[in-house]
């Protein structure tokens, strides 16, 4: 078998076509969001087939990566779409093909494929880029307060016995630490209440880890991690969008304490 067939082979291992009322509804080798398979439909008429999504594309995008309707956001979405031969009709949430030739089903198809990957991409990038800003604007407003009176180090271990566990910013004097963990993930959120059952009890120094959220009530992180942070008896929280000041006020009161 020659490489160009072992390539179309596991392409279309992952490949399947269903008739539905519509016309068709085919599974893709690609994932989407969380893992599961991308799908697209062929709406069939009189000889004509065009490309659809389910409807929920973008509700589902929005979830992981914020509004995609405003500024920037709508006008690369807008041009990505054009790209591929793509309209959105903005009453049924749909993105939409051309009316083509069924004999075009399978150009169609790749088309609508690839423009789905592209636009999830461009989402999570978007969240990821939102996220860093967070990040930055949070570890600039520490290192401005406390690097006059305070150790301050970023993306440091806790503990010098135990470098597997970091922080995103370290605040620490002689008695004790604080052991920040910005919000922008599960994972930050629970390597911060690992870090206050393993740190909990004495070490070379005191440790408060505390969790910052940018928003707390429309955190990507879930509400079951979320319960957990709130209701820990040594981790600390806060709320960058209850206001920069706050927080920052809050972190001088834990290294006071």
């Amino acid at each position: 078998m020659t490489v160009q067939k072992r390539i179309c082979a596991a392409f279309c291992d992952g490949l399947s076509v269903q008739e539905i009322p519509l016309g068709y509804a085919i599974k893709t080798p690609f994932t989407w969001l969380h893992g599961e398979p991308l799908v697209v439909f062929g709406e069939r008429y009189n000889g004509m087939v065009r490309m659809r999504d389910a409807g929920d594309t973008l509700a589902l995008l929005e979830d992981v990566a914020g509004d995609l309707t405003v500024g920037t956001k709508l006008d690369a979405m807008r041009q990505l779409a054009h790209e591929h031969g793509l309209t959105f009709d903005e009453e049924d949430s749909l993105f939409l093909s051309d009316w083509t030739d069924e004999a075009n089903l399978g150009d169609a198809t790749i088309r609508f494929m690839s423009f789905l990957n592209r636009i999830q991409d461009m989402s999570l990038l978007s969240r990821e880029k939102v996220s860093s800003v967070f990040r930055e604007e949070l570890v600039e407003a520490i290192k401005e307060r406390f690097s006059e009176d305070y150790h301050v180090g970023v993306r440091e271990s806790v503990s010098k016995d135990h470098k597997e566990y970091t922080a995103d910013v370290i605040i620490r004097d002689a008695q004790m630490q604080a052991a920040i963990y910005a919000a922008t993930s599960e994972v930050n959120v629970l390597e911060a209440l690992l870090t206050e059952q393993v740190f909990g009890r004495e070490h070379e120094f005191r440790t408060v880890p505390v969790v910052v959220f940018e928003n707390f009530m429309h955190s990507k992180v879930s509400a079951k991690t979320r319960r957990r942070a709130m209701n820990s008896a040594k981790l600390q929280t806060a709320d960058w969008s209850g206001g920069r000041d706050d927080v920052i006020d809050k972190l001088s009161q834990i290294m006071q304490g």
